[in-house]
């Protein structure tokens, strides 16, 4: 399956800024990732400045057979999300999310955090996630590629609302 994955970095223009704009509007990419759907001029605010690899949040495309179907970033844990996460390694965090429906249950999440993580990995290095508790599809997809639940903590969402999240940690 992973020979059929691809990340691409995020590409600073009109095409990649219309697939985060359409997956956006996606009911199920915004009822947890953004809890909103952003304008266009806010997508590319936000996300021109993390199609580097020196951005803070490096955002890349995943391409399932050279189609792009979601986003995967990362960035590294600051004292106060390790604070939070009651984490002492340093490591990255991720976030993921699949913005067509068509390739929902493909193990495509799945093989696209496995590829982000072989590019990331060093020695000591830990991997982070920290879905909604009611996120149950993304816990298992987390827990499939080895990632195991170590706490919670309460956390406002985008839009203010508190939710309950799971932090899990992938330490190998």
């Amino acid at each position: 399956m992973t020979n059929n994955i691809r990340l691409r970095l995020l590409s600073n223009n009109e095409t990649d800024y219309k697939l985060l704009h359409k997956w956006y509007f996606n009911p199920k990419v915004y009822k947890y990732f953004e809890q909103r759907t952003p304008t266009y001029q806010e997508i590319v605010e936000k996300y021109s400045k993390r199609s580097s690899l020196t951005s803070i949040t490096p955002v890349y495309i995943i391409e399932y057979n050279n189609i792009p179907v979601g986003i995967i970033q990362y960035t590294k844990l600051t004292n106060k999300e390790k604070k939070t996460y009651n984490i002492i390694k340093d490591g990255y965090e991720i976030d993921i999310f699949i913005g067509e429906d068509d390739y929902y249950h493909k193990g495509i999440g799945s093989n696209a955090i496995k590829l982000l993580i072989d590019k990331l990995k060093q020695n000591n290095t830990i991997f982070v996630m920290a879905p909604e508790m009611e996120n149950i599809n993304a816990i298992k997809c987390y827990e499939k590629v080895g990632f195991k639940q170590i706490n919670t903590f309460k956390e406002p969402n985008t839009i203010g609302i508190i939710k309950d999240k799971i932090v899990m940690i992938h330490d190998k």
